[in-house]
C-alpha cells in the first residue's frame, strides 16, 4: 500500500535547508545595507566639498572656522552653497560627520565613519571609529 505525504525527517531536512538559507540572505541583506550607507557618506563628504569650494571663492579663500549641524545652516544653506544639511545617515546611533579647519582656515578636512571595515578607501594608519558596541573605519577627505 502507498501512502501520500512527507516522513518527519524530509519536513525537517527541507526545514532546516531553508533556515540556512534565509540566515545567509539576511546577513547578506544587512551587509549591502551597511556598504549603501558608506556610499551614501562618501557621496555627502562630496557634496560638501564642493559647497565649501563655493564658499571659500566667495569669502576671500578661507573655509569656515566650525562646520557644525548649525553652522553648515549659517554657512552653507543660508550663503545658497548647499540645500541640505549633512548628517550621517544612520542618524545619532553612528559617529557623525567632523570637520575640521587647518592652516587658519585656509585648509580642512572631514571624516566620516564607515560600517564597512574592508572598504579600500579607509584612512591608513586604520582608526576604529563609531561608538563601543558598533565599530567602523575613518574616512578621510581634504581640500588637498
Amino acid at each position: 500500500m502507498k501512502k501520500n505525504g512527507f516522513t518527519l525527517i524530509e519536513l525537517l531536512v527541507t526545514m532546516g535547508i531553508i533556515a540556512v538559507l534565509t540566515g545567509m540572505a539576511i546577513f547578506n541583506f544587512n551587509q549591502a545595507r551597511a556598504r549603501a550607507r558608506d556610499v551614501q557618506r562618501k557621496s555627502d563628504l562630496s557634496q560638501l566639498q564642493k559647497a565649501l569650494e563655493l564658499y571659500r571663492n566667495d569669502n576671500n579663500g578661507k573655509y569656515p572656522a566650525t562646520l557644525s549641524t548649525a553652522d553648515q545652516t549659517t554657512y552653507l544653506i543660508n550663503g545658497g552653497y548647499s540645500t541640505v544639511v549633512f548628517l550621517d545617515p544612520k542618524g545619532s546611533t553612528w559617529a557623525n560627520y567632523v570637520y575640521t579647519a587647518l592652516n587658519s582656515n585656509l585648509s580642512y578636512s572631514i571624516t566620516a565613519c564607515l560600517e564597512n571595515t574592508a572598504d579600500s578607501t579607509k584612512l591608513v594608519p586604520v582608526v576604529a571609529c563609531g561608538g563601543t558596541t558598533n565599530t567602523g573605519v575613518i574616512y578621510q577627505v581634504n581640500n588637498q
